[in-house]
């Protein structure tokens, strides 16, 4: 009886053992995922007249600036510094909400709703 048990035991140990380790493949996945997704993230902006066109990537760097050439004829430099900074602060929020998106949506149920463990 104590062999049956033992057995027992071990079997459930070993299927434990088995869940952990698949829910960690499934987490390693997801963060392999996530790396790449990060990696290769762009986020762009428009001026509110499409003026200035401003891309950053995932670390906020500015990686492209477009500009219509009509604005760099009529606007004078203050307005268009102001306009190519606030388009890459809109261009870097962006990237903001899309890391927080990503991170979320690589979250497990668990972590997500504490309340669902």
């Amino acid at each position: 009886m104590t062999e049956t048990a033992d057995r027992a035991a071990n079997q459930a140990l070993r299927n434990d053992l088995e869940d952990v380790y698949g829910r960690y493949e499934e987490l390693r996945s997801g963060v392999d995922e996530l790396q790449r997704s990060l990696a290769t993230m762009q986020v762009s902006a428009k001026s509110a007249d499409g003026a200035v066109q401003a891309t950053v990537n995932a670390d906020g760097d500015l990686v492209g600036l477009r500009l219509d050439p009509q604005a760099c004829r009529e606007w004078n430099v203050d307005t268009l510094a102001r306009v190519i900074v606030e388009t890459v602060q809109h261009a870097s929020a962006g990237k903001h909400r899309q890391v927080e998106q990503l991170v979320t949506n690589h979250r497990s149920p668990e972590e997500a709703d504490p309340l669902a463990a």
